[in-house]
């Protein structure tokens, strides 16, 4: 995509916690209006479709900020210096409890461009084998095993209702088809 515009003036912190950075950018419109903007900074964060046979992993958990729980792929953020397969691998092996030997690149989905600065890697992790889990002290995770298929239509019908679940196994769904061509 080419430059949309925008003239970055200067930035500052407002809060900031061991997983996300807020800041407030001065800036200039692409129309030439000043303004302020607001912009949530990550670590790069992966996630992964776990497919064993024709089986998908999910994950179900709380999430603080709408208040439910959802039904999702593995997801998190990497550590310094790590790649975003190795955090998608080390992601997986802490919440389910799994390693996979074949790795698919899925490519970048954003989840909030307009806000979120860092895109979400998404991988395909397949050829599965069980480990222990090792999830972090504030994580409760239960694994859902489903149908591929069955995930992908729920996903479809607004079932599933994460954005980066839902755009994975569409691009999963896509690779698949793309194989058996």
């Amino acid at each position: 995509m080419s430059d949309p515009g925008y003239v970055r003036n200067s930035r500052r912190t407002t809060y900031e916690n061991a997983w996300l950075r807020f800041e407030a950018h001065d800036m200039v419109h692409p129309n030439g209006r000043p303004g302020e903007h607001g912009v949530v900074v990550t670590p790069g964060a992966s996630a992964v479709v776990v497919l064993d046979g024709d089986d998908v992993v999910l994950t179900q958990q709380a999430r603080y900020a709408i208040d439910r729980t959802v039904l999702e792929i593995v997801k998190g953020g990497s550590e310094p210096n790590e790649t975003r397969q190795a955090a998608a691998a080390r992601e997986l092996r802490e919440e389910l409890g799994i390693e996979a030997a074949r790795w698919d690149d899925l490519g970048i989905v954003y989840e909030i461009p307009s806000i979120v600065q860092e895109g979400v890697a998404l991988f395909l992790a397949r050829d599965v084998r069980a480990v222990a889990t090792d999830p972090e002290d504030v994580e409760t995770i239960v694994p859902v095993r489903m149908p591929f298929a069955e995930a992908l239509r729920a996903a479809g019908r607004g079932e599933i209702t994460d954005a980066v679940t839902a755009a994975a196994l569409m691009r999963v769904a896509q690779r698949l088809a793309d194989e058996r061509a």
